[in-house]
Order: structure tokens, then sequence, then C-alpha cells
């Protein structure tokens, strides 16, 4: 399954490369489109390397956290404007919804919490993509007596088939999604919570779409 979603980015850049090097008189906007797709194909190509990596560490026990007191809102938050401009040039907005609840620091490793919300928000965009719009928020919460720092990402496109919903965050699973990708993303992502003492959860959001939350204890 991965093998062949692998080599999908490549025979497009192998493909773009050998165009541009056969002309390299072409009209600069052939060359620009050639250009932006080798780019593009090439980070989704690092992006399932990466992913392939993180989880050979899953399975052998090699995956660690580095947890230290962390200021999670700001990391959140750095990452939602910076993955914003990415998702404007491909005409999608990206909201942050603004509150003002005092988030405490918690211990986490915020490299690896960073990784979540980016796989979360690409997977917005690579399923959600067509409503154009994906909110963003982190707050607080208290559930069943235990205060938690909430994080929840929704998009706006068709949702996740009811009999998906299960299924999603297995190794490798794609159902019907026409998204590229590996199929390994959230199911990192689940693991990274999980160490976390945290939980992953993904279902249809009222009104349409899909919204993913991930809950984070918070540690007195």
């Amino acid at each position: 399954s991965v093998s062949h979603e692998l080599r999908t980015p490549l025979t497009a850049i192998n493909g773009w490369a050998e165009t541009l090097a056969a002309d390299p008189g072409a009209n600069p906007e052939q060359t620009q489109r050639g250009l932006n797709i080798i780019v593009k194909e090439s980070r989704r190509l690092t992006t399932m390397v990466e992913e392939l990596l993180e989880f050979t560490r899953l399975q052998d026990g090699r995956f660690t956290l580095n947890v230290v007191p962390c200021d999670l809102r700001t990391e959140f938050e750095d990452t939602v404007f910076m993955y914003g401009s990415r998702l404007r040039q491909e005409g999608i907005v990206l909201d942050y919804l603004e509150n003002d609840d005092d988030i405490p620091e918690i211990p986490c490793d915020p490299a690896r919490m960073k990784q979540v919300f980016l796989n979360i928000l690409d997977n917005a965009a690579k399923h959600g993509g067509e409503g154009g719009r994906i909110t963003a928020e982190i707050c607080r919460e208290n559930a069943d007596g235990q205060d938690s720092v909430v994080i929840r990402i929704r998009d706006f496109g068709p949702g996740i088939p009811e009999e998906e919903l299960p299924l999603v965050k297995k190794k490798f699973y794609k159902g019907a999604s026409k998204a590229r990708g590996s199929g390994i993303g959230l199911a990192v992502c689940e693991e990274i919570v999980t160490m976390h003492n945290g939980v992953l959860d993904i279902a249809n959001a009222e009104g349409g779409g899909a919204v993913v939350t991930v809950r984070l204890p918070e540690k007195k």
C-alpha cells in the first residue's frame, strides 16, 4: 500500500524534471508549473517517508518522548498561523477561534505535539479542503472531574462516512477518500496523544464536516 503511494509523487517528480531538462527554453508559465509540482510532490514524499520512520520506531519500541513543562497555547498558535499562510495559497481559510481561557503549562513533548497539530491540520486540508474553511481552537474543559486542555480542529468538507469512523485511526486505513497519503499519520498521532495520557477523537461535526478533538489531562 505504502509502496504504491510512494511511486505516485516519484513519477510526477521524475516526469516534470525530465520535461524541464529536455526543453530548457520552455515558456516561463510551463516552467513555473513544473517546478511547483516538483516542490509539492517532494514535500508529500518527505511527509510519507517521515511517517514511515515514525511507524517503524513505534513498531520496535524506539518511539520516545522528551517531556518538559510546555505552554501548549503558544505551540498551537504558532503552528496554526504558520500552516494558515500555506493554506491561503490553496484557497482555504484557517480560522483561529480565540478565547480567554487560562491555559496552564502542562508536561508534554512540544515537538511531538506540534507534529500532531500539523498532521491533523494536513488531514483537514486534504479531506475537507473543498469546504474552503478550517477552524482551530484550544481551550480548557472539565469532564468527569478532570481538568483538561482541549484542541479542536474542524473542517467543513463532506465529513466521514459513519461506517468508517471506527476505522480511520487504524494503521494503513484510507477508506473511500481519494486523498493520497500513507494511511498511518493518524495512527502515529493517536500513539503520541496516548503516550501523553490523552485521548484523540474523530467525529462528524454538527452542520457538516469532520472534527478532531485532542484532550490532554492537566497535571496538578
